[in-house]
């Protein structure tokens, strides 16, 4: 996905680790609709268990390893705080220990 005139990309950077499968599956299937309304990528959706993520430094645990692109940080804020998105992420909190972030991306004149 490509930066708009606005600015760089924004991402949202997920370390989770579930405790309950079942209503975490729910969470993925009802947010990737909301992921979709909003333009966004997945981009990385890594699992410590399968070997495709391996923490090197700073000995944070965690399961998996989720990172999505938007448009924007803008567009990032927009669909983090949107009515659509509020409805389900309950689902991801009392389902899995999170750590959450919210970051810009590098502008393309920069690289």
């Amino acid at each position: 996905m490509s930066s708009t005139a606005s600015g760089p990309p924004g991402y949202i950077v997920a370390e989770i680790t579930v405790s309950d499968a079942e209503t975490y599956e729910e969470y993925v299937e009802r947010s990737g609709t909301v992921l979709a309304a909003y333009g966004a990528r997945l981009l990385v959706h890594a699992f410590s268990s399968a070997g495709d993520l391996i923490v090197k430094e700073g000995g944070r645990t965690f399961e998996r390893l989720i990172v999505v692109e938007f448009e924007s940080l803008e567009r990032v804020t927009e669909f983090y705080h949107s009515q659509d998105y509020q409805q389900v992420i309950g689902l991801r909190q009392s389902s899995a220990q999170s750590h959450v972030y919210h970051a810009a991306g590098v502008p393309p004149e920069a690289g």
